[in-house]
């Protein structure tokens, strides 16, 4: 009863850090989203007035109550940034689910323009000793740890260059998990020419969740940017690849569209092609993904890049030609303690030589190694990069810590954040401000065409 009456008087209540106020497209009518609960509404205009004038006490005892529920009030002794301190550590810090990419070779037999590996010249592969080594340091790590889950995802260079090593790592890993009860499973990360059934069928084996393969437009425009080495296209071999995988209903198959100026134009007939008007692909799920100038390997492609402020009208385009080619297509801000699951302490990227890094866009830097495997399969040398990546903290930065967006964004990217500032503790912002805008009015549109109540 003194809580009721605390909320209808407004008394030692404030509105939450995270209220997100934006209007429904084409009208001026006020949509509020609390990025830290998730909860969507449409708001009043006494109510947003309430809001902008920071005033609960103007706000009816109804408002007060459901505003209270929904986390968009809360009680004034309530710091969020402790809530948020707390499930970033829990989460990076969590481990329970170990997973590693492991990067088979460098080696491709693609040269794509954009490579932040440097277009496939890189030759170094894993060999067999190196490769017993890894599987030693996972399975350590499992024991350490008491892991109740393990995930690997193979990577490169072109990871099935180098598939025979792959696949023995994935029978012993999961062998190993078998026998010790942790949960097993796979993805792969592939240009996907050179898969075949074998592979598939020993894949699936394994669980394999996962597989990921990119295909950037029309033939004119993939095979100008993701030829062979030899020059030759490939475009109608990684059709066929993504027809394979389908064929194969417990993996999902991941078709990955990279962005940039040179194919956006190219997209909407992509996707036309691959949905229902074309190919009939739509059991795929597609990925678009922003291509940046992350390294030196392709800094020299940065003018083909989008701007930051650019992103959100691009993906909100892409989303509306999913829809209309028969794609799933649900965007919608998540929570994200961490932006990326590379900050947890259970998360490792190994090269073909066994030397450790977190992000695999850091992996062969020399500034970025982590640490070393032996061939007892531990973890020596550690480096400073270690420390100074896993100590990341979003709070001691003052752009991120006064940021509505925190809570659907984690702290942003240290790959960008080091790309831009040279440290891993700037501000890394990607893919978040104005797309997450972009995503509630998708989403609160939907919800409307559906006659769902837009609440969480």
């Amino acid at each position: 009863r003194f809580k009721s009456r605390q909320l209808c008087y407004g008394n030692y209540m404030k509105f939450s850090r995270y209220n997100l106020v934006l209007f429904e497209k084409g009208t001026d009518k006020p949509i509020l989203f609390n990025t830290f609960t998730g909860n969507t509404f449409f708001l009043s205009y006494e109510a947003l007035d309430s809001i902008k004038k920071n005033d609960i006490s103007s706000l009816d005892c109804r408002s007060r109550e459901l505003f209270s529920r929904a986390g968009v009030i809360i009680e004034d002794t309530v710091d969020e940034l402790r809530y948020f301190s707390y499930f970033n550590n829990r989460n990076k810090y969590f481990s329970e689910v170990l997973s590693s990419t492991i990067i088979l070779t460098w080696s491709c037999n693609f040269s794509c323009v954009y490579c932040y590996e440097g277009a496939g010249e890189k030759n170094e592969t894993m060999d067999h000793e190196h490769a017993l080594q890894y599987i030693k340091f996972m399975k350590n790590e499992a024991k350490s740890r008491r892991s109740k889950s393990m995930y690997i995802v193979l990577f490169g260079g072109e990871p099935l260059v180098n598939i025979k090593e792959g696949l023995f790592i994935l029978d012993e890993l999961h062998s190993y998990c078998t026998q010790n009860s942790i949960s097993f499973s796979c993805g792969i990360i592939t240009n996907g020419t050179l898969l075949n059934n074998y592979v598939l069928q020993q894949l699936s084996k394994h669980n394999c969740n996962m597989v990921q393969i990119t295909l950037d437009g029309m033939p004119e425009a993939h095979n100008s940017r993701r030829p062979y080495k030899n020059g030759n296209p490939s475009f109608n071999d990684v059709i066929d690849s993504i027809k394979k995988v389908l064929a194969y209903p417990k993996i999902n198959a991941v078709i990955r569209i990279n962005i940039d100026k040179t194919n956006i134009n190219d997209t909407d007939t992509l996707l036309k092609y691959l949905g229902k008007y074309g190919e009939n692909l739509t059991c795929a799920s597609i990925d678009f993904g922003i291509v940046r100038s992350s390294t030196s390997a392709c800094s020299s492609y940065a003018g083909n890049c989008f701007a930051d402020s650019e992103i959100s009208d691009v993906l909100e385009h892409l989303w509306n030609e999913l829809q209309v080619n028969g794609f799933a297509c649900t965007p919608r801000p998540m929570q994200r303690w961490m932006f990326c699951g590379l900050y947890s302490d259970s998360q490792f990227t190994v090269t073909p030589d066994c030397s450790v890094y977190k992000c695999w866009e850091h992996a062969g830097f020399e500034q970025h190694r982590v640490g070393t495997i032996d061939s007892e399969g531990n973890l020596i040398n550690k480096t400073y990069a270690f420390y100074d990546w896993m100590t990341r903290d979003p709070l001691e930065n003052h752009e991120c810590r006064e940021c509505v967006y925190l809570p659907v964004c984690g702290g942003g990217c240290g790959s960008v954040s080091y790309n831009q500032s040279k440290t891993y503790h700037a501000p890394g912002c990607f893919k978040t401000k104005g797309v997450v805008e972009k995503q509630i009015l998708h989403f609160v549109n939907e919800k409307i065409k559906t006659n769902v109540e837009v609440k969480k």
